[in-house]
């Protein structure tokens, strides 16, 4: 077709450099097709034109003509006109100012039958000490133009970065950062049906293929939290082609790091397990893809030696591939190859564009090859060459997909929730009152199920809430080894005992027979006590040491057996933690189990109709996990890792499912509600104002959740104050039903459901909130109204 510099002229495979538009009035299809000519004839990045599928073509005109810097475009055909992105692309990246990134508009002229570009707007600025590279563009389901690219870091890492045009193209606007890798990255952006897919691995590193999700219909500013794709990496992060499959999925075939090229479908929420294509490995190994209604075309260039390859192609129809067919046999070296990603029925040929030279080092030219058919309803089969021979054998150990990475999710080390910590014991004397005041002003819209205030306490801090309703509490101004019980909703309070040796009581959990188990403190040691008559007396059980709970999620009913978590804040290091079990409702304890790659062991969550045990771990990226036990909590499965698994708070569903909160504070993983399934598939339901804290199931059906007001972190704008509770029928649609203003900045505000009593209100314990007593601390109580 033309002469390029190199046998790589068409590099990225991941792009799409083709598009086939329709102008009507008689004119047969218009195939646009970038190509970087890297200098060939004193040329650079141009496009050329077809009406017959480049089987004849001419130069329409230049995108970028200087020939020194190896851009590389990305179409998009939006009805006439075509979009595009380009950006610098080559075998090496450093910093370097001309590294930009503009998008730019091909009007289409009808008087003219020709296209006219429009000024190119610059959407990425890089500086001497940066660089941008693999520029990608979509277009979502409500018209808006995304631009996703990849910045270079000081530290020879990457990050994903995004932006967005509400105008058109006129302007972008840069969004949260999406993602980070170690070394270089690459991936891909697809618009699929109402979604956005992006995922995306690095160069040269055995790190498992990562994505994000986000939907049309939320706010721009947000993106489905950050989760492993998959468990292998795709080669350099762009040995890749991919389409949607016209079904809300996508196809993709993408080279692994063993560089051999695999196929895998993402089916809207996940990716399927892989399937081979080709087996013989080679680094310049590279697919493209073509979409025919359900078959897609696969074309590859296969490895005979180091200046002989074949171009063949495969056909994926029903989840079986065809046998190859080769398309050149000709001696010489083929690189990277190109197609349209999606061709009408009614096309008689599949064509494919790749680079051709000598070698990998010598100049060369764009070739063009293409696979007939026949098109289906034309009298034909629809085979175009290779009989089905249920080749591609599943890839076993895959899996769909990996949640068990315990890999950075672009966050840093940073820790993903804010301690607990030890609480301030308070000051004063007084032991009880009812608080007579006013409510918190609600400043939230109440929704289907609503919370109606029954009455404020502003001098108790809750610690638990047991079966009968009897509500245990501490006076703020009081002492921690004094333990006050209410029978009548919290109204009033008595004095109803103490912990052996005058310890201090921080956390507590009322078991289902009305066993009490507390962690409490004593001479600078933590330990259990337990109580069988309602908080009155109180017997050791267990001595933790360092070691504490967090929150009465801290402890798990299971079947006939209690479960405890260990939390602890003494080192910011992974060290061991154990959970204890005690199969004699709390008398006695013993280790079941001891996870050793953790920092904070969060929250359990028993699932009683299976027989499982959940447990988060919280802080850095390679310490937070969702973990998995089938056997009583002997043995434990990762299925969920990263940054992303940060949650101290959550619930099983009636399927088996963990809805579970998160508690990360720093972009991009900004905090959501997720529903986690043992599979390690994870669907992102909601977006939260900050990190969730609580999340419990409502009296009557329903769930009812807590965020927090976190200063730690990025994920709240400085305007927002407010800690929240959201009301659900069903776990999925989810109303703002109260919010409460902080008190004090630099100090984390919650309002947490801490428990439910007999009549079935609420008790929200407050921390740092106004309205209530010192330190913003403590309770009200809501009725929960439908």
């Amino acid at each position: 077709m033309v002469p390029a510099g190199g046998g790589n002229a068409l590099t990225l495979p991941a792009h799409r450099h083709a598009v086939r538009i329709e102008t009507g009035n008689g004119h047969a299809p218009t195939w646009l097709l970038a190509i970087q000519q890297q200098g060939a004839g004193g040329e650079g990045l141009n496009l050329f034109r077809s009406e017959d599928g480049f089987q004849g073509f001419s130069k329409l005109a230049e995108i970028q003509p200087d020939a020194s810097h190896h851009d590389r475009a990305e179409l998009v055909a939006v009805g006439r006109d075509v979009a595009m992105v380009y950006a610098y692309e080559g075998p090496s990246l450093a910093a370097s100012s001309r590294h930009d990134v503009y998008f730019q508009w091909w009007r289409y002229d009808a008087s003219q039958d020709t296209w006219t570009p429009e000024p190119a707007v610059r959407v990425f600025n890089a500086d001497s000490s940066t660089a941008y590279s693999r520029a990608l563009l979509a277009r979502d389901s409500k018209g808006r133009l995304w631009v996703q690219a990849f910045r270079l870091e000081p530290d020879g890492g990457a990050t994903a970065v995004v932006a967005v045009s509400t105008d058109g193209g006129a302007s972008f606007q840069k969004q949260p950062d999406l993602g980070r890798t170690r070394k270089r990255g690459g991936g891909r952006l697809l618009s699929v049906g109402s979604k956005l897919v992006f995922f995306w691995a690095m160069h040269d590193g055995f790190e498992p293929t990562r994505m994000r999700v986000r939907d049309a219909a939320d706010p721009l500013d947000t993106w489905g939290p950050q989760r492993d794709a998959f468990s292998d990496g795709i080669y350099h992060g762009a040995a890749l082609s991919a389409v949607e499959d016209g079904k809300g999925g996508i196809h993709l075939v993408y080279k692994d790091e063993t560089e051999r090229l695999y196929y895998r479908r993402f089916d809207g929420t996940s990716f399927g397990s892989r399937i081979l294509v080709e087996g013989t490995p080679d680094w310049a190994l590279q697919p493209a893809v073509t979409r025919i209604g359900d078959a897609l075309y696969v074309f590859y260039n296969h490895f005979q030696t180091a200046t002989d390859y074949e171009i063949r192609v495969r056909v994926l129809r029903n989840g079986v591939f065809s046998d190859p067919v080769t398309l050149d046999s000709r001696t010489s070296f083929k690189g990277y190859l190109s197609t349209l990603d999606v061709l009408p029925d009614g096309v008689t040929e599949v064509p494919c564009f790749y680079g051709d030279a000598v070698d990998a080092n010598s100049s060369g030219r764009v070739m063009r090859v293409a696979l007939a058919r026949q098109p289906e309803g034309g009298g034909g089969s629809g085979q175009d060459g290779g009989t089905p021979d249920g080749g591609g054998v599943p890839d076993a150990g895959s899996g769909t997909p990996d949640g068990g990475g315990a890999s950075d999710g672009g966050s840093g080390t940073s820790d993903g929730g804010v301690d607990a910590g030890t609480p301030d014991a308070g000051s004063g004397t007084s032991d009880g009152g009812v608080d007579a005041g006013t409510p918190p002003v609600d400043a939230g819209t109440q929704g289907p199920v609503t919370l109606e205030p029954v009455f404020t306490n502003t001098t108790h801090e809750v610690l638990a809430v047991d079966g009968a309703g009897t509500v245990y509490a501490l006076a703020l101004d009081g002492s921690r080894s004094k333990l006050l019980a209410s029978t009548d909703g919290g109204r009033t309070f008595s004095a109803r005992g103490q912990g052996v040796g005058g310890a201090s009581f921080w956390v507590m959990a009322a078991l289902k027979d009305g066993t009490l188990l507390a962690q409490m403190s004593r001479s600078g040691s933590y330990h259990l006590e337990r109580s069988t008559d309602g908080g009155r007396t109180w017997a050791d059980v267990a001595s933790l040491g360092n070691y504490r709970a967090m929150s009465p999620a801290s402890f798990a009913e299971l079947g006939s057996t209690v479960f405890f978590l260990e939390y602890q804040t003494f080192t910011s290091g992974s060290t061991p933690l154990r959970l204890w079990a005690s199969t004699d409702g709390g008398a006695t304890w013993a280790p079941r189990a001891t996870f050793q790659d953790h920092r904070h062991g969060t929250a359990l969550y028993a699932d009683t109709t299976r027989s499982v045990l959940w447990a988060t771990f919280g802080s850095s990226s390679a310490q937070a996990a969702v973990m998995r036990s089938t056997d009583g909590g002997r043995a434990w499965t990762k299925v969920m890792g990263g940054y992303a698994a940060n949650a101290v708070t959550g619930t099983v569903l009636s399927g088996g499912e963990l809805l579970l909160g998160q508690s990360t504070l720093y972009e991009p993983e900004h905090p959501k509600l997720l529903r986690v399934y043992a599979s390690g598939r994870v669907d992102a339901l909601m977006t939260l104002p900050g990190p969730a804290y609580s999340l419990e199931a409502l009296p009557g059906g329903g769930f009812i959740l807590g965020t927090a007001r976190a200063d730690v972190g990025d994920v709240q704008p400085a305007s927002d104050l407010y800690a929240r509770l959201f009301t659900s029928t069903d776990g999925v649609t989810w109303t703002e039903a109260r919010s409460y203003e902080r008190t004090t900045s630099g100090v984390l505000a919650r309002a947490e459901v801490w428990g439910v009593l007999s009549n079935g209100d609420l008790v929200v314990r407050a921390d740092n909130l106004k309205g209530f007593g010192t330190g913003g601390k403590g309770f009200q109580v809501l009725r929960v109204k439908r």
